[in-house]
């Protein structure tokens, strides 16, 4: 009789094992559902917010932009980079179907994870200092001095200074500087900040975070008058 009693024995053990297994999968994977999701935050509480959501959203960054940042200083179209991120509407929608996709797999790996946070906010700025020169942005600030954000300066190998970042400015509004930097007043402008932070966690050692800081600016007409972006790049491990 034990000899016929041990295979049941172990099929009885590997049932139970076999149940606790796909008890553990089901568990992990419904905790994993949780940290799959985006969410996309709009705040333009101001005359046209759809047609400026619309016009931050859809501007020609690549067309635009420019950036520098070599120790010459010498200014690049974004067009021609391939790791410099910006915030448009195609990357939106990419990164939400690739989260809307995700949920609909099953997750081993205990630790997954896939995340996307989006904002824009558009407010209306009665005045704003913006100081740059003609190869760069170099900062903004409130009506109060209070900074709404800063380029990063860098030295050239004489020891000169110039900052970096993506930027544009349009200077069929915004005149000429011939010194290393100039401060202008800026009136009734819409100013739109928008913010997004991707983070993909999928292995033992696999991982993607990107994580961008946008500003543009329009006058009352909704020209757009400058864009800033800081140098961005896929963090990838």
């Amino acid at each position: 009789m034990e000899i016929k009693r041990k295979p049941i024995n172990v099929l009885i053990i590997i049932i139970i094992i076999g149940i606790i297994v796909a008890f553990l999968l089901i568990v992990n994977n419904f905790i994993i559902s949780t940290r799959i999701y985006y969410r996309i935050n709009y705040k333009a509480n101001i005359q046209n917010s759809e047609s400026i959501i619309e016009k931050g959203e859809l501007f020609e960054y690549q067309k635009y932009c420019k950036y520098r940042d070599d120790w010459w200083g010498e200014v690049h179209n974004v067009s021609n980079s391939d790791y410099y991120y910006h915030i448009d509407r195609d990357l939106i929608e990419s990164l939400k179907l690739k989260v809307e996709d995700d949920k609909e797999k099953f997750h081993f790996w205990p630790f997954y994870s896939h995340k996307l946070f989006y904002s824009l906010e558009a407010t209306n700025e009665t005045l704003i200092y913006l100081t740059y020169n003609n190869n760069s942005i170099i900062k903004a600030e409130y009506a109060n001095h209070t900074e709404i954000f800063a380029a990063r300066s860098r030295h050239y190998e004489n020891n000169s200074l110039y900052w970096v970042g993506n930027w544009y400015l349009n200077f069929t509004h915004i005149p000429f500087v011939s010194n290393m930097s100039s401060t202008i007043l800026l009136n009734d402008i819409i100013l739109i900040k928008i913010n997004l932070y991707y983070d993909y966690v999928y292995g033992n050692v696999g991982a993607e975070t990107l994580r961008i800081e946008q500003f543009l600016c329009f006058n009352s007409n909704f020209q757009t008058m400058f864009v800033y972006f800081p140098l961005v790049g896929m963090l990838m491990a």
